[in-house]
């Protein structure tokens, strides 16, 4: 194991900056080294709220990349600069952290993957949720078996967003949020590919979508998206992603199995608790709020920095996530048609 301490940057100031850059000062083997944003002001207050008041700050991105003391970078502004920033990061050799969604189009995520691949640099998408105690414990009785074999997986996110949630401004709209499941989505559908078996690729995926029928008219794009899925073990999987309903952050999961159920964080197994009379429920923390202050991004920057020095396996790494988002322009062109569509999505030649 290498004793090293990797130095961290961030570009891109806004509110889940800040909690990339906490995590990488409470990480043992990462410091948070520099804080670039397109404002010097944002830059300055996000080194302060990590602690780190003498990081190194900049507005230009080339800048940052040139730092000596940079080994790794979290790409965290609105996703439209999500691939330029990635592709340049990459090929100056800096390890990538590239928030979700990693882009708005299915050529930028390829020309992503290309740039990481070509530089041979470490990649993790914040898809933060694996880290979340109570989908690891979803993950693990999978593992042991604990439900028998799945066949039906649904996963969704219901979030009603608000004129004061802090990302709205862009979140909502289609140059700079996509679509429902592109701006936040995207987290259940990844669990639900990781529920799934990440090998297990999907090959089919229909779709529906709901414009919104509420007062608020600033919805650049139907705000709720239903999908299904057809994995290549024969598994169906549902994701919902729903941003303006009415009620309180709900991450609803359920599985069922040959031998049992999993719904959140209770159980029902005949091979783990035989002749149980009601639901076994696991106590732990549950993915039940939007603030990404309550979010594990800590759990995630070790497993990033342990991937770079240590070599283990960290997921998703942006090859993952780029199954996740081939899924969801699947399904963004299924709900357009009201035609199922078969994947593996066209690459360009």
């Amino acid at each position: 194991m290498s004793d090293k301490v990797l130095g961290a940057a961030i570009f891109g100031a806004g509110w889940v900056a800040g909690e990339h850059a906490r995590a990488y000062q409470s990480c043992a083997r990462t410091r948070l080294v520099a804080v670039g944003s397109r404002r010097e002001e944002s830059a300055r207050n996000c080194a302060a709220y990590a602690g780190v008041p003498d990081a190194f700050i900049t507005t230009d991105f080339d800048e940052l990349l040139r730092h000596p003391d940079v080994d790794l970078v979290s790409i965290t502004t609105p996703p439209d600069l999500h691939c330029d920033l990635t592709v340049r990061a990459a090929r100056a050799g800096k390890h990538v952290c590239i928030e979700k969604p990693i882009a708005l189009d299915w050529e930028s995520c390829l020309l992503m993957q290309q740039a990481v691949r070509e530089a041979g640099v470490k990649s993790v998408v914040a898809f933060v949720l694996h880290w979340n105690p109570s989908l690891l414990n979803t993950r693990s009785l999978l593992d042991r078996g604990a439900v028998g074999t799945p066949y039906y997986i649904e996963v969704d996110y219901w979030h009603g967003m608000k004129a004061s949630y802090p990302q709205y401004s862009w979140a909502v709209t289609k140059e700079q949020g996509g679509s429902s499941l592109l701006s936040a989505g995207c987290h259940a559908l990844d669990a639900l590919r990781w529920f799934a078996g990440v090998d297990n690729d999907v090959t089919e995926v229909s779709a529906y979508a709901v414009p919104h029928r509420g007062d608020n008219t600033g919805w650049g794009y139907d705000p709720t998206t239903v999908l299904l899925c057809r994995f290549a073990d024969g598994t169906l999987g549902k994701c919902a992603s729903v941003l303006d309903c009415v009620m309180p952050y709900q991450f609803n999961i359920n599985i069922l199995g040959t031998q049992g159920t999993i719904r959140d964080n209770r159980v029902w197994s005949e091979e783990l608790f035989p002749g149980q009379t009601g639901w076994t429920t696991i106590p732990t923390a549950l993915p039940d709020s939007g603030d990404v202050a309550h979010h594990p991004f800590s759990g995630q920057m070790e497993a990033f920095a342990a991937a770079i020095l240590d070599g283990t396996p960290c997921l998703p790494d942006l090859d993952d996530a780029v199954k996740t988002h081939e899924v969801i322009f699947a399904a963004e062109r299924a709900a357009q048609t009201g035609s199922p569509v078969r994947l593996p999505l066209q690459r360009p030649a």
